[in-house]
């Protein structure tokens, strides 16, 4: 049986994941997805589910998909079993990949070979992106030809049965590169999975990097690439990381379930270039309306399943909910719509308030949220880390006396906790305290 989608017959050899102490080349992942595909023709399975974190368990159940036509749906781990169990039902699925494979009498639609992506939300059932492989693999094939490939080793940070968790798993494979799975899913873990294995590639969001750099040893780690993506980049982040690994090629992108991936920009600047509205990256089309982003691309999704609400718009765009502002030759992105803080009928937009903050000098990461006020709706709060060679007395009072001369009033914390890390969902991005 031939893998025709992921391609491990080549230089079968060679390690594909380390997970832990073990690992596995690309060759034995290849017999595990041709194993489970001679399951599935056996038994007739048309839809199947990969409820796992585990780079191998994803692996061949997208291998042996592929190989019979099934459609794969991925699945959080964080999602309750009630929700997978619903899913499961819902959509005739017929098989549950992960630590141990079960198989269910259900009755499927006919297959068309997608997967289907879950987003990240933290409450009720997760809406669905219909994908193709072949465009999943696409963009990563296209960063085996621009990537210096050579010896990669990626860590994999992000959530692993999230978009951006399967896009660093399929451009592994594609670069013939070897997946680093660390057994502690902590900046802790991270930093030493990275120093052990000698990791040269890491794609993280921007509050995963803050945290990491908590803990790694530059000096200890030999990066040649640094990918920001799943939330804005801001400034303060980038110009850290280029002082801590100059040697290493610094890139933030704009990926996202619904989307794919997007764009990325290489200057060490945030945002991206005002041009690419007139004049954007190959295959791609950018416009703002309203203040929010739109995207246009043969990476989007096909439509969310099952959903009467689709923000794909009647002439082909992609409607986020990114809301972008235009600073000088440079599109900046302010954060998310739904997560604007109304303090008395002003907008705030928590990511513009972050970046303030992290650019005042011993603060080390951030976290701007909504405190609800019986006179103004809301006003903002904010959580900080300060570096350990600060008084945080005298801090508080210079970051608060900072933020009165240049922010707008509503826009100043008016609660700010000092705290030793703020919170992380399995996402990579920020959680609520």
């Amino acid at each position: 049986m031939i893998d025709r989608g992921l391609g491990l017959h080549v230089n079968a050899d060679a390690g594909l994941v380390a997970r832990g102490a073990d690992r596995f080349s690309r060759g034995a992942i290849q017999a595990r997805a041709n194993e489970l595909a001679s399951v599935f023709n056996a038994r007739g399975i048309q839809r199947a589910m990969v409820w796992s974190d585990d780079p191998v368990d994803l692996l061949r159940a997208i291998g042996a998909a592929d190989a019979v036509g099934a459609d794969l749906f991925i699945a959080h781990t964080n999602l309750p079993a009630a929700t997978i169990d619903k899913i499961v039902a819902q959509y005739g699925i017929q098989a549950r990949i992960g630590d141990s494979d079960t198989f269910v009498n259900a009755t499927a639609p006919a297959p068309s070979g997608r997967i289907f992506m879950m987003t990240s939300g933290t409450t009720g059932q997760p809406k669905i992106a219909v994908h193709t492989l072949d465009a999943l693999m696409s963009r990563a094939r296209a960063g085996a030809k621009s990537a210096k490939a050579a010896d990669s080793k990626w860590l994999l940070t992000y959530q692993p049965t999230g978009f951006a968790g399967i896009q660093v798993l399929l451009t592994a494979v594609a670069t013939q590169g070897l997946i680093v799975a660390p057994e502690q899913r902590t900046p802790g873990g991270f930093a030493a999975a990275a120093r052990d294995h000698g990791v040269t590639q890491i794609s993280g969001t921007p509050t995963f990097w803050r945290a990491f750099m908590m803990v790694a040893r530059p000096s200890e780690l030999s990066l040649k690439q640094i990918t920001l993506g799943g939330e804005a980049a801001d400034q303060a982040t980038l110009d850290r990381l280029k002082a801590a690994f100059p040697a290493a090629r610094i890139t933030h992108i704009y990926a996202s379930t619904e989307a794919g991936v997007v764009f990325a920009v290489h200057d060490g600047l945030e945002g991206f270039p005002k041009s690419w509205l007139d004049e954007p990256p190959a295959g791609v089309g950018l416009r703002i309306v309203d203040d929010l982003l739109q995207i246009k691309s043969a990476n989007l999704m096909g439509g969310y399943l099952g959903h009467d609400t689709q923000p794909l718009l009647d002439d082909g765009w992609l409607g986020t909910a990114d809301r972008c502002e235009i600073v000088g030759e440079r599109v900046r992105i302010l954060g998310r719509q739904d997560s604007t803080i109304n303090v008395g009928g002003s907008k705030v937009y928590p990511l513009m308030v972050e970046t303030f903050l992290l650019q005042q000098a011993g603060v080390l990461e951030a976290r701007v949220f909504a405190v609800p006020n019986p006179m103004t709706g809301a006003l903002v709060g904010a959580e900080i880390v300060f570096a350990e060679d600060q008084d945080h007395a005298e801090a508080r009072a210079r970051v608060l006396a900072a933020c009165r001369e240049s922010l707008a009033s509503y826009q100043v914390p008016r609660v700010l906790k000092i705290v030793d890390q703020i919170s992380v969902r399995e996402s990579g991005k920020k959680g609520a305290s």
